[in-house]
């Protein structure tokens, strides 16, 4: 064979191989995996929104909306799926696929259109609707508990007490043991959740809290036994129980008592008691001494 032949041999082979790939399929493309929780889409447990199930990640409409929806509702739809949303005659809402996936009002808005008997709603009073349906759902706490378990831009706010009113209760109920000078100075930087601090003061929880632990007669307490012939053994509790009493004595060593009912009588001291009366105290129908010593000690930074 001659160059020349080799050479038009080779051309017409390269032609006829582009050829081929031109009409050969496109290769495949490796699927996504399918979207999950926190991955968005309509994966298990996605809820349909990136982050959860779609009526707690669905953004809640402004307030005008809300209670135009709301007033819309109660005119058109209470009467058959109850004020609740939980139904009456009709479709319960709390549990209707249709609320659940809806958006923003499209598919609310076609089963209103499509409703026997019939509602005659505008498109933007329907997404109304839909909005305020949305609103209550959006409340709802996690396995299928009821709407206001879980409420909605809901900021809770404990320092609702008179600062000044607290620290006058302070010094008549709490001064003659702390000092915001000396166990409680910057107390409040402590804590700086005023929940936090109220749960701290109030329960005395921590063994770093000036205002002590709960108490109660347990270990460690101060213990005294005092024996039917009148003599008496002083220490830290151990364990107590209707059978025996261990205490540990002022030289390191442990004792053991056999009990029988109240006999021998075992007193033990709560170094909390004081505490514990004054919380009592603090009871009110409002709470409102609670609430002024709690705004005091949040001053004290």
């Amino acid at each position: 064979m001659t160059l020349r032949t080799r050479m038009i041999t080779l051309a017409a082979s390269s032609f006829v191989a582009a050829s081929l790939l031109a009409q050969a399929p496109p290769a495949p493309q490796t699927a996504p995996p399918p979207a999950g929780r926190g991955q968005g889409g309509g994966g298990r447990g996605g809820g349909g929104r990136r982050g959860g199930f779609t009526q707690f990640t669905r953004p809640v409409a402004s307030q005008d909306v809300l209670a135009r929806g709301k007033a819309l509702y109660d005119t058109n739809c209470a009467s058959c799926h109850a004020a609740d949303l939980r139904g009456a005659k009709g479709t319960n809402l709390l549990r209707s696929g249709t609320a659940l996936s809806d958006q923003h009002g499209e598919l609310v808005g076609k089963a209103v259109a499509d409703h026997n008997p019939k509602i005659n709603l505008v498109e933007s009073d329907a997404v109304a609707v839909a909005e305020f349906i949305h609103s209550i759902l959006a409340t709802t706490g996690g396995q299928g508990s009821p709407p206001g378990r879980n409420p909605a831009g809901l900021q809770l706010n404990i320092l609702v007490g008179d600062a000044k009113a607290g620290e006058a209760y302070f010094a008549k109920g709490c001064a003659g043991c702390h000092s915001v000078t000396g166990d409680l100075k910057g107390y409040a930087s402590k804590y700086p959740d005023p929940r936090a601090l109220q749960n701290a003061w109030v329960a005395g929880a921590g063994a770093a809290n000036p205002f002590g632990g709960r108490g109660g007669g347990g270990a460690g307490n101060p213990v005294t036994v005092t024996m039917p012939d009148g003599k008496k053994f002083e220490g830290k509790l151990v364990r107590k129980d209707d059978f025996l009493v261990i205490l540990t004595l002022a030289d390191g060593s442990r004792k053991s008592i056999a009990r029988n009912g109240d006999v021998p009588k075992v007193e033990v001291k709560d170094p909390n008691e004081a505490h514990k009366k004054m919380v009592l105290a603090l009871d009110d129908p409002e709470n409102k001494n609670m609430h002024d010593v709690t705004a005091f000690l949040a001053t004290l930074k």
